[in-house]
């Protein structure tokens, strides 16, 4: 917090600043913040409630004034923060930094309220003109008390610091990493409770993105997780198998828990166990697989290679998959192991060959790579093998 020496008086730039390339349009723009730090000579943090900001990006032509990157944006991201500002103002602050520009400040001690107020000349809005416009937007209809629930971060910038902030907030994007679905997943209870049975057993449960520093250590990372147990589920048709096997598809799963496509892998009756059985059988599936293509891979028996987890879904079909989450140690809990060790190879290669052999049918001439890799054809083959 600075000291009260620096609200003693008022206090400007030096005279021999010179003006950016940036026009001066705004000049005596008061702002009164709730907090004022000085980083040094030619930077500024500040607290300051949202309604404050709200007249800088009023005029239609508030981007060019403000020599702004872009205009307001129509996006999802800006309808969502939106309403975030109508429905929680108190969060809509706590993310992000507002960075300005600017020739020249002047501060001045208010005695009666007790703070500092900063008067902003030659205004430029290097970073955060989607936060100020929002909020602009906002205030046509909801109330000064409403708008200073949100208090932002902004900082003041001028001199050189000006022109090296502008530098690194035009090539941020070179540098940030923006945040997907998958990062959130550990906020979720049952992933948590997830990650907890398995450390139990002295398993690690991934859900984190990235390399992991240390040893390192066995166990399973969520997209692993959620594909075997898509294939797994005991739902009707491989459309939901299907999505799982890209990161695309995948990520589009993750970004709406919710949504009942999460809820049927990862839902209240989801446990480690469960999750263990169908990563161990898919496996066990793909290498056994693998064998078979060894031992013949030509012509359409190359479905094994281009569609492997097609096989996968058709011989879990065989499996008690109402099972999958009961406790193995239960009385009525199927014989996982044994039906991995004794079952599942005869299982897995009487599988491949009839759905081999409906392939064969549909296509009975050419083997066509691409097409065995789309959902349409999956189910197509699927029905072929039921006829048979």
């Amino acid at each position: 917090m600075m000291g009260m020496s620096v609200f003693a008086m008022a206090q400007s730039f030096p005279v021999e600043q010179g003006p950016t390339s940036v026009p001066v349009f705004y000049s005596g723009y008061w702002l009164r913040p709730t907090y004022t730090q000085r980083v040094d000579d030619d930077q500024w943090d500040l607290r300051v409630p949202a309604s404050q900001l709200a007249e800088l990006a009023g005029p239609v032509d508030a981007a060019e004034r403000l020599g702004a990157r872009r205009e307001l944006l129509a996006s999802p991201q800006n309808a969502g923060r939106a309403q975030l500002l109508r429905e929680c103002p108190e969060l809509f602050g706590i993310v992000g930094r507002v960075v300005l520009g600017v020739d020249e400040l002047l501060w001045r001690a208010e005695l009666g309220w007790g703070g500092c107020s900063v008067d902003l000349s030659g205004i430029e809005c290097i970073d955060g003109f989607q936060t100020i416009g929002l909020i602009a937007r906002g205030a046509a209809d909801l109330s000064t008390e409403h708008l200073d629930r949100a208090v932002l971060d902004v900082r003041i910038v001028s001199g050189a610091a000006r022109e090296l902030a502008r530098a690194a907030h035009d090539h941020a994007h070179r540098h940030h990493n923006p945040t997907v679905a998958q990062d959130l997943l550990l906020r979720h209870p049952v992933m948590r409770r997830l990650v907890r049975q398995f450390e139990s057993d002295g398993i690690p449960f991934r859900l984190r993105r990235g390399e992991r520093r240390g040893p390192s250590r066995g166990g399973y990372a969520v997209d692993e997780a959620t594909t075997a147990l898509a294939l797994f589920s005991a739902g009707e048709g491989p459309a939901l198998a299907f999505q799982t096997l890209t990161p695309e598809g995948r990520e589009e799963i993750w970004r709406d828990p919710s949504g009942s496509k999460f809820r049927a892998l990862f839902g209240a009756e989801t446990e480690a166990t469960g999750v263990r059985i169908a990563i161990m059988f898919r496996r066990a599936i793909l290498e056994e697989l693998e064998e078979m293509l060894r031992e013949r891979s030509a012509h359409h028996w190359h479905l094994l290679a281009d569609a492997p987890d097609l096989v996968v879904w058709a011989v879990a079909r065989e499996l008690p998959l109402a099972e999958l989450h009961r406790d193995t140690a239960g009385p009525w809990a199927p014989a996982w192991e044994r039906i991995l060790d004794h079952q599942l190879p005869a299982l897995t290669r009487t599988t491949a060959e009839r759905l081999v052999a409906a392939y064969r049918s549909e296509r009975t001439r050419v083997y066509r790579r691409d097409e065995v890799r789309e959902l349409a054809w999956w189910s197509r083959i699927l029905d072929a093998a039921a006829v048979a």
